[in-house]
This record gives C-alpha cells, structure tokens and sequence, in this order.
C-alpha cells in the first residue's frame, strides 16, 4: 500500500521539494520576509503612538489606524509577491535546458503535464509558505479592529490566486526561451506592461464613459481592467466604500452584483490555465521529435 501511494507521487515534486527546502537558504528569506513586514508594521505603528498623543484615543482612531497598517501590509505583501513570483518560476524548465536534463526528464514514464505541473508546484510552495506564513502577523491587526477574519480569507485567497497567475507567465516565458535570464526578464516586462497598459487603457474607457451621455446610465467596467490583479486587491481594501464597482455607478447596489476581485480571479485563472495548456504543448516530446524529424528530412 505504501508503495502504490509513493508511485503515485510526482518524482519531480518530491525532488525540488527536496532541494529547496533542506537548505539554510529557505528559513532564512523566509525570515528576511517577515522581517520587511514587520519592520514596515512596527514603524507605522510608532507613527500612531506619536500621533496618539496629540489627538484623543477613540475607539474609531484605533480601527481606522488597524484598517491603515492592514492596507499598509497587505499593499507590501502583495508588491513582494509580483516581484518573487516570476524569479521562482521562470527558471522552471529553461533551467533544465542550461544543465541538458530536460531532455532526459522528458524521456521517463511523467507526462508533459506532470513535468509542468510538478515544476510549477514546487516552485509555487516557496510563494505559498512566504503568504502562509505572513498570517500571524497580519492577525495582530485584530488588536485594534476594523478587519474581520473575513477579509483576512478573502485577501489571502486573492494572493494565492495572483501568485498562481503570475507563476503561469514565468512557466510559460520558460519554456518558450532557453535562457532563464531571458525567461526572468521578459516575464516581468509583460507582468508590468500589462498592469500599466491595462490601468492606461482603462483610465481612458473610464473617461470616455463619464463625457458619454448614453453609458451615464448603463455604466460598465472597462474589460481591460480585469486581468489587472492590483485592481482586483484595490477592490478588496475598499469593501467598506463600496468597491470597485461603486466607482461606475453602483454604489448600494453593489451587493447585488458579483464583487469585482472575484470575476479579476476567474479571468486570471482562465489566463493562467491557457499559458500552463501551452507550456504543456512546447515541450510535449513527441512534437518535439516530430520537428525534429522534419528537419532531418529537409
């Protein structure tokens, strides 16, 4: 029984797993993560004591001041979380190409999906262990009110999503180039210049809507807003004020409307699943030894 289980494990998962979580080096940046959060929490937190001494310490200054360090925290981590992702996933498979092991990788028993999946995965669980981890620090803002547990689920939820997301353009970008250095730097290229196309381009539909006297009444968010995760968490920390949606219009009637972080995490599943399907299909062996054959034969 306990050998059916172990073939039943993705080699390649139990390897990297391996690799990366023996070393000193994981404890560590786990460390020097939380320590950037906690330094940045701990100063803002300063900043409330002197501020404190000059105004009243009301219940409502106390939670507006945990809903500040929360969106301060939240903020941060999810700037971390952009910027470790893709160095985490876009050495995946071009990795494998510099060392010239992916081509004995492809030839045991895994499948092109099981290879992807398992790179994805191992490279995936240093992202998830840096969020997972950050949660008892974010549970000290319960100290001062204002966050539900609720919300902490919700943003945590948004952060896997986003890291997922964002570990999809590095999987692909890596089988696509042979250089991981190439791989690294186009993903986060394309990972900006979708955020700062997609906040442009809706920035302008936005204002065309307001100078148009016939969308004022049916007013909709802008398509290109939606593969942008930062509009998505913006969203999340602006619950109380009605979201995202409230800015075209829907203000009260926001509740009977699906939240717009939840349609901005389908759409970047939906994204996500594409890139992984095609990183599956580059390096499917037997179309790579079809080519190869083809160009034998010219």
């Amino acid at each position: 029984m306990r050998m059916g289980i172990l073939n039943k494990r993705n080699p390649v998962i139990v390897s990297e797993m391996k690799i990366k979580m023996r070393g000193w080096r994981t404890a560590l940046s786990i460390t020097a993560y939380l320590g950037v959060l906690l330094l940045i929490g701990f100063l803002y937190y300063l900043a409330f004591l002197e501020q404190s001494m000059y105004y009243s310490n009301s219940i409502n200054a106390r939670q507006q001041t945990g809903m500040q360090i929360y969106t301060v925290l939240a903020i941060l981590q999810f700037a971390l979380i952009l910027l470790i992702t893709p160095a985490q996933t876009a050495g995946t498979i071009s990795s494998e190409r510099e060392k010239q092991t992916l081509d004995l990788l492809l030839s045991t028993k895994m499948s092109s999906f099981g290879i992807v999946f398992g790179k994805l995965f191992s490279a995936m669980s240093f992202i998830l262990l840096l969020i997972v981890t950050s949660i008892p620090l974010f549970s000290l803002v319960f100290l001062f009110g204002g966050v539900t547990p609720g919300d902490m689920i919700k943003l945590f939820l948004f952060y896997i999503i986003t890291a997922f997301a964002v570990g999809s353009f590095g999987m692909f970008f890596s089988t696509l180039f042979k250089r991981t250095v190439t791989a690294t730097v186009v993903t986060y290229i394309t990972i900006f210049f979708i955020g700062l196309v997609s906040i442009i381009l809706g920035t302008y539909m936005v204002t065309v809507q307001m100078t148009s006297s016939s969308s004022a009444v049916n007013p909709s968010v802008p398509f290109v807003l939606y593969v942008n995760p930062a509009v998505g968490l913006t969203d999340i920390l602006s619950r109380d004020y009605g979201g995202v949606l409230s800015m075209f219009g829907y203000g009260g009637a926001t509740q009977s409307r699906v939240d717009f972080w939840i349609l901005n995490s389908l759409v970047m599943i939906a994204i996500a699943v594409v890139l992984l399907l095609i990183s599956v299909y580059k390096i499917n062996p037997i179309r790579n030894l079809g080519r190869r054959r083809r160009k034998e034969g010219q």
